[in-house]
């Protein structure tokens, strides 16, 4: 039986969190009738228009690859730990074998039929 390793589940990260960095004119911005999303920073590169702007964008992509990342290293842990069980119970079940053929008795070998 052959087992193949599943694909990594990495989802875009949604995180819509009020940037704790923002100075207190882009609050005022945002309590001011501004959109939220121009005070998460921009969605898209193409709507990018002041240094701020750029600055929230890359900010925002930053914290989207952070949480990709520690998703795909939680789950690469996760499957180190199951493989390390897996490789456990095989030494387990391999030593059980070898302990199994050292208690049998030494029969007399018998001779290979030759045709």
């Amino acid at each position: 039986m052959r087992r193949f390793a599943a694909p990594l589940k990495v989802s875009a990260s949604t995180k819509s969190d009020a940037n704790p960095n923002a100075t207190s004119k882009e609050n005022s911005n945002a309590s001011a009738g501004t959109s939220v999303a121009s005070a998460l920073g921009p969605s898209k590169v193409e709507e990018i228009t002041s240094p701020h702007e750029l600055t929230a964008y890359v900010e925002q992509l930053l914290n989207q690859i952070e949480g990709k990342f520690d998703d795909m290293s939680s789950q690469i842990l996760e499957r180190m730990n199951a493989m390390s069980t897996r490789v456990d119970a095989l030494e387990a079940s391999i030593q059980d074998l070898i302990n199994a053929s050292d208690n049998q008795q030494p029969g007399t070998p018998g001779t290979p039929s030759v045709r």
